[in-house]
């Protein structure tokens, strides 16, 4: 009988040990991008966040650039399948990259997870234009778009999709849409609204609009001055694929924990981001018509997207 006893002891055991090694999981947060970069500190904040509302009992981090983060993108879909303790963080710009590179995965092909915030744009002039208001830069550019060089990031940037979108929105070619060589010679420009905001402060520049729906800081936006444009720069959170509905919203429940504690607000606030939260299926959709919307705007300057 004794002896009976401890083997059903060993046994139950035996049963507990894959739960209790499961539970002490690490949550791996895979990061695009290298060290001191915004998703950087968005996914390591998460992490602290998820571990002091004891979501997670300890977190690993995998910091990878390059390639606009498909490489990490692509290392994650390989790596983490069927794993619930494994997030990506991303947000527009990776759907940019993918959607540039053929060979590249999509988001899609994670599990959309949630969208966490966004923050906007805001257009400007240098102190010195001419261009007193948004009316007056928007008859410049559709009359010649090519007569404004904008500071508008990279070819391909969201900065740069975000002016082929003013473009068209405002009758102009979108492949006349002409970058600036640099910031110092460019003649009106788009950047983050907090960014702008520093720059009119210093008497650099002169903001005209913001991109989010209503006036934002005391600046009017686009869509309030009659141009229909309202565009956001959003940061979002990918699970790994083949995970069961039930797991997807385990993950859910302690992200929305994790994003009431303080630590993770004040990353918003030093960020200049704004919660906007969208789950699930309503997410994935969101996904599939940004995907489609950026494409067709990168087709629309001359790039070469995917089809």
């Amino acid at each position: 009988m004794f002896a009976h006893s401890i083997r059903a002891a060993l046994a139950c055991a035996a049963l507990l040990l894959p739960a209790t090694a499961l539970a002490q999981s690490p949550m791996r947060i895979v990061i695009p991008a290298e060290t001191g970069t915004a998703w950087d500190r968005a996914g390591r904040a998460l992490g602290a966040a998820l571990l002091s509302v004891k979501a997670a009992t300890r977190v690993e981090y995998a910091n990878r650039g390059g390639a606009g983060g498909t490489q990490a993108l692509a290392g994650f879909l390989q790596s983490s399948k069927d794993d619930p303790d494994a997030l990506f963080v991303a947000g527009q710009d990776l759907v940019i990259a993918a959607e540039l590179d053929a060979t590249a995965p999509r988001l899609q092909d994670a599990a959309p997870l949630a969208r966490l915030a966004v923050s906007h744009f805001a257009v400007f002039v240098p102190a010195s234009s001419p261009h007193r208001s948004m009316a007056d830069l928007a008859r410049a550019f559709k009359a010649d778009p090519a007569v404004l060089a904008w500071d508008a990031g990279a070819s391909g940037s969201a900065g740069h999709l975000l002016v082929a979108y003013l473009a068209k929105t405002v009758g102009a070619d979108p492949a006349k849409v002409r970058l600036s060589a640099s910031p110092q010679a460019a003649t009106a420009g788009v950047g983050r609204l907090r960014d702008v905001v520093e720059a009119v402060k210093s008497g650099r520049v002169r903001a005209l609009a913001v991109t989010s729906p209503a006036a934002t800081g005391g600046i009017a936006s686009l869509k309030e001055q009659g141009i229909n444009v309202v565009f956001a720069h959003w940061h979002g959170l990918f699970a790994a694929p083949g995970l069961r509905p039930s797991q997807r919203d385990e993950l859910v429940a302690k992200v929305k924990a994790a994003l009431e504690t303080p630590g993770w607000k004040a990353l918003l606030a030093a960020e200049g981001w704004t919660p906007v939260w969208l789950q699930g299926s309503d997410y994935a959709r969101f996904l599939d018509e940004e995907t489609r919307s950026l494409n067709y705007l990168a087709r629309s300057v001359g790039l070469n997207p995917r089809r």
